[in-house]
């Protein structure tokens, strides 16, 4: 395969991220706001209701050249979950998606705390929102968990799926992946570490259902990758050696004990950075580098392909590729040190370009 990189330049400007037909990478700490009065960012400081240093951003994506993350509300002060990346002169700023108003704690027809989100190839973004927030602090439930459809091309909030049904009290929803099959329907699918399960939705009827796969653990994470003849999840559980591979006509058929697959049972464990393709992007939990596996061939973890390599007190937390272009978008960051600290968290996402799948 032939990578390369680009280098991080201090000071971009435009509102995209590409710059004379080329990506930048993009660097900031905290969660620099983009605000057109001055006057109600210090008002929001001011009541507590923004704090720069605990923003987080965890995963992102790119849309039409324009790149968005999410930073849950793991601390107080976070104002929205989902944002736009501006570049302004000064650097990089954040701005509310699709607007501020979408992210009011307290109102349910909004986003109270986004944890994972699907992008798929109608130009829906589906979003995870757990209806938990301050989750590192002092848990509360403002709302009822649920699936909210943002449209990329409408920038609006187009359709709002109640799972609560789905939902226990312990519940930890982590990830979300999306399958429109050839029959036309649209299957959700979305990982409980509590129970080991993952909660499956059919959005034509309503109807939803819980499949037990493994056994409880701390993180449950999921991702979807298309095989020529049919769809499989691929599995990871924290801490734990091995990865599942689950085809998803189990899941649809509401088979009670799925049948699964388990490769590297005997390596050591991974966490998943993200799918594009036949490839999977993950990384071993106690090194920064990103590998990847190419599914049509066997799993060993002696030959997987290393990507990319965070650097020092840097951790990657999000793997995505750019539809239609040879090119991967990777997010590091050492949040670990805000975890534990009060200082801001230094983000950075990197573009590899020339990247051949």
């Amino acid at each position: 395969m032939l990578r390369g990189l680009i280098n991080t330049v201090p000071h971009v400007i435009g509102l995209i991220v590409l710059i004379d037909g080329h990506f930048r990478n993009l660097a900031w700490n905290g969660g620099p706001m983009h605000v057109q009065c001055e006057h109600g960012l210090d008002v929001w400081m001011k009541t507590g209701q923004y704090t720069k240093e605990n923003v987080i951003a965890t995963k992102a994506f790119i849309f039409q050249d324009e790149v968005y993350v999410i930073t849950p509300r793991m601390k107080t002060g976070i104002l929205a979950t989902l944002w736009l990346i501006v570049q302004e002169k000064n650097g990089v700023e954040l701005q509310p998606f699709p607007e501020l108003r979408t992210h009011k704690q307290g109102d349910c027809s909004g986003i109270q705390n986004a944890v994972d989100f699907y992008l798929d190839h109608f130009s829906k973004l589906w979003i995870l929102d757990s209806g938990v927030v301050d989750t590192l602090t002092a848990p509360k439930c403002t709302c009822p968990p649920k699936v909210i459809v943002v449209s990329m091309v409408l920038g609006k909030l187009v359709k709002i799926i109640d799972i609560s049904s789905a939902w226990e009290p312990n519940s930890l929803l982590q990830n979300i992946v999306i399958e429109h099959t050839l029959a036309g329907k649209t299957f959700i699918y979305i990982s409980d570490a509590s129970r080991g399960a993952i909660l499956v939705l059919e959005v034509g009827s309503g109807s939803e259902w819980p499949v037990v796969v493994c056994s409880p653990a701390p993180g449950l994470q999921i991702a979807l990758v298309k095989q020529p003849t049919h769809s499989v999840l691929i599995v990871v559980r924290l801490h734990y050696h091995g990865i599942i591979e689950l085809d998803t006509a189990a899941l649809r058929r509401k088979d009670s004990v799925a049948p699964l697959t388990i490769f590297g049972e005997h390596s050591k464990p991974v966490v998943l950075l993200g799918t594009y393709g036949h490839n999977v992007f993950f990384r071993h939990t106690e090194c920064s580098d990103v590998l990847v596996w190419d599914m049509r061939l066997a799993y060993n973890s002696s030959r997987l392909d290393n990507i990319h390599s965070a650097g020092p007190r840097l951790t990657t937390t999000a793997v995505a590729a750019i539809p239609f272009k040879p090119v991967l978008l990777v997010l590091d960051s050492n949040y670990l040190d805000t975890l534990h600290g009060s200082s801001p968290t230094y983000h950075k996402i990197t573009f590899i370009t020339n990247y051949h799948f």
